[in-house]
């Protein structure tokens, strides 16, 4: 595929990049959705525990990064002068200090309280020799927020956003995004840019399909299969399967090492993916998204499956949310991309007619 980069290198200078990169810097952003704390907690593992069937593991250390929007929302402030950030945290629990230092300093919170809930936390145990993970535990009330906190999140809504020329939802599907305030979403924003996801906790209840209208969406692979009930077809079909089902015209989809997938208004487009360094997948679709949706915003559609997996390929040479894409190390890695630095995945024999 170096046919692909050698193309887009052609139309899109580096300095033509730097020169769109500048002009988001003006894009006024509110990003909304669930707060999730990611905790990695290294170990390593001694073996089976002679009692029990358990594995049995010696902790060294570990490590607290801002996931969910929060992640978003610091991808974003990479890119644009000031956000927004709409969350929920618990009432007990609340983990505020944390969220306070993590966020960037150009990123605005605006907190709601859920009640009877800590804040959404998740501790990934990993062996610490190969940072492979062992298994997750979850801290979390998937239940949607209670009808008072709607109707206040919907009031402030209501004041915001027609101050914001785009809306980021990271719908993580643990019961901040409910119904009504997709409705709200829906008919109040200027420009709508919705990932949905689908995780172990709202598995079969999450799918991108309750949104009506959202201006660009982003998915994974195993999303869209979802979305349109069908786990064996090639991706091109499922592609157009969910345009005919919930007629959206404008969406991105990932496939790990096969790239992404973009579809607009009917045309198929593909990339091969990027990869220097990969380390961890964590967060890699929150990277994907928030970028890809400032370029949809500004119009710069045809560069946005190359620009998804340079994102991608920034954000797996980190652990979870650790660090954050911004405007410099996009640069750096379209850079190396376009000097063959990054290696480039085997692509799929996609078909795009």
């Amino acid at each position: 595929m170096d046919g692909y980069i050698e193309s887009v290198k052609s139309k899109y200078s580096l300095e033509k990049i730097k020169q769109i990169l500048a002009q988001l810097k003006r894009t006024k952003v509110l990003a909304i959705g669930d707060t999730i704390i990611d905790e990695y907690h290294f170990t390593i593992p001694k073996g089976r525990a002679t009692k029990d069937p358990i594995l049995s593991v010696d902790y060294k250390s570990h490590e607290v990064y801002a996931g969910g929007i929060l992640a978003v929302a610091n991808h974003a402030s990479g890119f644009v002068d000031k956000v927004t950030c709409v969350t929920a945290i618990g009432d007990r629990d609340d983990r505020k200090d944390f969220i306070n230092e993590s966020v960037k300093k150009n990123v605005a919170l605006k907190y709601f309280i859920k009640k009877n809930s800590p804040t959404t936390t998740k501790k990934r145990y990993l062996d610490a020799v190969r940072n492979e993970k062992l298994f997750k535990v979850e801290f979390i009330n998937e239940e949607p927020i209670d009808g008072e906190t709607e109707k206040e999140l919907m009031s402030f809504l209501g004041e915001e956003l027609p101050k914001h020329d785009l809306v980021l939802v990271g719908d993580f599907g643990h019961g901040f995004i409910t119904e009504n305030i997709i409705r709200f979403l829906e008919g109040k924003t200027k420009f709508l840019a919705v990932n949905a996801q689908c995780n172990s906790a709202n598995l079969g209840f999450n799918f991108v399909t309750q949104y009506s209208k959202p201006a660009y969406i982003t998915m994974d692979i195993t999303e869209l299969q979802y979305a349109v009930a069908d786990r064996f077809s090639p991706v091109h079909e499922l592609m157009r399967k969910l345009q005919q089902k919930s007629n959206f015209n404008h969406f991105l989809v990932t496939m790990g090492r096969q790239g992404a997938g973009y579809f607009n208004n009917g045309q198929l487009t593909f990339s091969p993916a990027f990869v220097i360094r990969p380390v961890d997948t964590v967060g890699a679709g929150d990277a994907v998204f928030t970028v890809t949706s400032l370029f949809a915003h500004a119009g710069i559609t045809e560069l946005i499956p190359f620009i998804a997996n340079c994102a991608g390929g920034i954000a797996v040479s980190y652990l979870g949310n650790k660090e954050s894409v911004n405007a410099d190390n996009l640069i750096q890695f379209v850079e190396k991309t376009y000097n063959g630095e990054a290696t480039v995945m085997p692509s799929y024999p996609h078909k795009t007619d």
